[in-house]
């Protein structure tokens, strides 16, 4: 029998367990106290509990639902990304992102997490994509990559994670109740849903659900084109969920939550980087009250796609207007920024063949059009 994953309770629910054994529910805290430490490695640890309770926390639960295969650190080691296992033996990797303090800023630690082992959307430019969909993450594995990095963090004594961003391997709306769980339990751990972010490929009905949730999360876009004709090619999630739906979905979300949404954009160079795609998406942005993210595209292997120049990137954010920001990348040395992700798995032949395809296409034909 599976054992239970401490990380798939709330506080309440393994209060309500312990009491259920005939320990008193206050324990609960002491035991979550321990799952945020820097140098625990279990219940043989937690020298504050019975010897009794811990024989029972060892032979009826987990401590974590994942296992660290390989930790690997760049960008000073500002950034670490994380190659984890499920019980299942599925691979999956997330991303430790430390912003140091500057003047009038405490400093921020975010946790990319995947909410997917693989991926089934296909889009050009992620590494992701080629792999196919392995499998969804349970509530606890994605919460237990939040907490593994808390542990890491604590060591360095740098403090709590602050934010969690669910752009790592997967399309969170794809696995829906495990990821709205997910953020739900995250918040017990103190970090509040406005300080999550969920980005998503444009699940159009999954936007409109999430909007009745009453979670408050922050929504983000990954539109990477102005027009349907391209958007086809680059996400093909968009032949079912067209751009004008997805930002109708998205002014709705942010009407009901509060948030402001923001698009996502990966610069491709003579593929999405023209004048025009730069004024339309300034006019989108406008329209949802929204913001845009500007990623050049980070190389991945196997890929013609390039980003575009450094120059060429600012002057695409100007015509953008004032709300664009160009997101410079972290942990690319790492193969731990955007679209990079892929854990140590082998691509899904048919999928990487008809992924390559689309790129060929993009590539022999700059403008995006067909050639």
């Amino acid at each position: 029998m599976t054992p239970l994953a401490l990380s798939s309770l709330s506080r309440e629910e393994l209060r309500r367990w312990l009491e259920a054994r005939g320990h008193p529910a206050y324990r609960a805290d002491q035991i979550r106290r321990h799952m945020l430490r820097a140098g625990e490695g279990g219940f043989a640890s937690m020298g504050d509990l019975p010897l009794q309770l811990r024989a029972e926390l060892e032979q009826s639960t987990a401590w974590s639902s994942l296992e660290v295969l390989a930790a690997t650190a760049a960008d000073r080691g500002l950034t670490t990304k994380l190659l984890l296992r499920t019980g299942a033996g599925h691979e999956l990797e997330a991303v430790m992102i430390t912003h140091p303090p500057r003047s009038g800023s405490r400093g921020r630690r975010t946790v990319c997490v995947s909410s997917q082992a693989g991926c089934a959307i296909g889009c050009v430019f992620c590494a992701t994509g080629r792999l196919g969909l392995r499998a969804n993450l349970t509530a606890a594995e994605i919460v237990d990559q939040v907490l593994e990095s808390a542990r890491r963090w604590d060591a360095e004594s740098l403090g709590r994670p602050t934010n969690v961003v669910l752009m790592g391997m997967g399309e969170p709306l794809q696995n829906y109740s495990e990821v709205v769980s997910a953020i739900r339990l995250l918040h017990e751990w103190g970090i509040p849903p406005r300080q999550v972010v969920l980005s998503t490929s444009g699940l159009v009905p999954e936007i409109m659900r999430l909007a009745q949730e009453g979670l408050g999360a922050r929504l983000a876009i990954s539109l990477h084109a102005t027009d349907d004709q391209l958007r086809d090619r680059l996400v093909p999630i968009n032949r079912r969920f067209p751009i004008a739906s997805l930002l109708d979905a998205a002014r709705k979300y942010a009407a009901a939550s509060g948030r402001r949404v923001t698009l996502e954009y990966v610069l491709i160079r003579g593929v999405n980087d023209d004048s025009g795609a730069a004024r339309k998406l300034g006019q989108m942005a406008a329209a949802v009250h929204g913001h845009v993210n500007l990623i050049p595209m980070n190389p991945i292997p196997g890929s013609d796609l390039r980003a575009p120049s450094p120059a060429a990137c600012r002057e695409f954010a100007a015509l953008v207007g004032p709300r664009a920001t160009i997101r410079h990348s972290r942990g690319d040395r790492a193969t731990a920024a955007c679209g990079q992700l892929r854990a140590s798995l082998a691509a899904e032949p048919r999928r990487e063949k008809r992924i390559l395809a689309r790129e060929l296409a993009l590539v022999e034909s700059p403008s995006g059009q067909p050639g």
